[in-house]
């Protein structure tokens, strides 16, 4: 467990995601294991809808690349929390999230219901990732006032800059090294807009434009450099808890006691 591990009422989180890539499943584009799919996750996923995307691959040395990416999208009641399948990648995403433990049991019903649908190819890469979005009760005029709600490691490279002007945006990104094939790419951002956040399928509340600070912590564990790993419940399990730590960690290392005492209160 990470210091000061806490679950806020709320909580600024945008979107959680939680992913499985994997090498390429011929049943996951068959429509009979599509079906046998949602029938096995429809307790929690009852409602199912197709999915078709379109990639476009653009190199400058080679012509445009289209590629059709077909799935199916599984959605809860209140279309806060959802499945996307395609034949390469299981995707969940939330923007209800309530708990680590919740996340990983749903993403454990979907390994389930793939094993089960003798869908076992090989992972190459499992990803956690929380997108925050931190508003504060206040107006920020300029970048440095976040430093009350953000820790001032992430705000301090602002002080290079000139003094009797206000720095209107900011953002950077780092990667760290966990590890036996895991990583952590965090980014941040001050921004000025409506939000960062759009789902295509999935539900949140509405915001209101204006200064929010972006904190993005993707942990994922890479599975491509050594032998390949079949797709079961307890190699999913563990990869995703222990990038959770690192994620929370940083989490709770960027935000400061102010924030904490904001994402306390049940109601304003």
């Amino acid at each position: 467990m990470y210091p000061n591990r806490e679950v806020f009422p709320e909580a600024p989180l945008a979107l959680v995601v939680a992913e499985m890539r994997f090498t390429d499943a011929a049943r996951l584009r068959q429509q009979q294991t599509k079906d046998e799919l949602a029938i096995a996750l429809e307790e929690r996923f009852p409602f199912a809808e197709p999915l078709q995307q379109t990639d476009f691959n653009l190199t400058p040395t080679a012509p445009p690349q289209v590629q059709q990416r077909i799935g199916v999208v599984l959605k809860n009641a209140t279309s806060t929390e959802m499945l996307t399948i395609m034949s390469e990648s299981v995707t969940y995403e939330t923007t209800g999230y309530t708990n680590f433990d919740d996340l990983r049991e749903a993403v454990a019903a979907a390994c389930d219901a793939l094993v089960a649908a003798k869908v076992r190819p090989a992972l190459r890469r499992v990803g956690l990732r929380y997108i925050d979005e931190v508003r504060v009760p206040e107006a920020i005029i300029d970048v440095r006032q976040w430093g009350k709600w953000i820790d001032h490691r992430l705000i301090d490279p602002l002080e290079v800059g000139p003094d009797d002007v206000p720095a209107t945006t900011m953002q950077s990104a780092s990667t760290y090294d966990l590890g036996d094939g895991k990583g952590l790419n965090f980014r941040y951002a001050a921004l000025n807009q409506g939000t960062i956040v759009v789902p295509q399928f999935l539900k949140r509340p509405a915001v209101e434009s204006g200064p929010f600070f972006v904190l993005d912590f993707d942990g994922f564990h890479d599975f491509t450099s050594g032998p390949a790993v079949p797709l079961t419940c307890t190699a999913v399990r563990e990869s995703l808890s222990a990038v959770h730590i690192p994620c929370g960690t940083a989490f709770q290392r960027s935000i400061t006691d102010e924030a904490r005492a904001l994402f306390r209160r049940s109601h304003p």
